[in-house]
């Protein structure tokens, strides 16, 4: 097996309700995505995942199955009845290197005045 690292941001409708959301990142988790690193907060739709794929695959097969767990997930939130719409999604999958979050410029700052 050969090992991924995927990285998916994801914009939902603005109204979209937020138990839609919260639903719809319960899904993501269960298809293995994680919306922290390291124990802090990824950005607002934003997730990860480390990946495995079968030898011989590649980086695109890897991008297109993480585009099918995005749209799985939201078509089970669909299903439930609640209100959601995708509008956009950018999926970023490398086989190497090194990945994490930016530390906060002012991990003290308080909201935007």
């Amino acid at each position: 097996m050969t090992l991924f690292v995927a990285t998916m941001s994801y914009e939902l409708h603005p109204d979209t309700p937020r138990e839609s959301q919260k639903l719809l990142l319960a899904e993501l988790a269960g298809r293995r995505w994680q919306d922290r690193s390291e124990g802090a907060k990824m950005p607002a739709g934003t997730v990860w995942a480390r990946k495995q794929a079968d030898p011989g695959h590649t980086t695109d097969d890897v991008h297109e199955a993480c585009g099918r767990d995005l749209h799985d997930a939201v078509a089970a939130v669909a299903r439930t009845g609640r209100a959601i719409a995708l509008l956009r999604a950018w999926v970023q999958v490398s086989g190497a290197g090194t990945f994490g979050l930016v530390p906060a410029a002012r991990p003290d700052a308080g909201p935007p005045r």
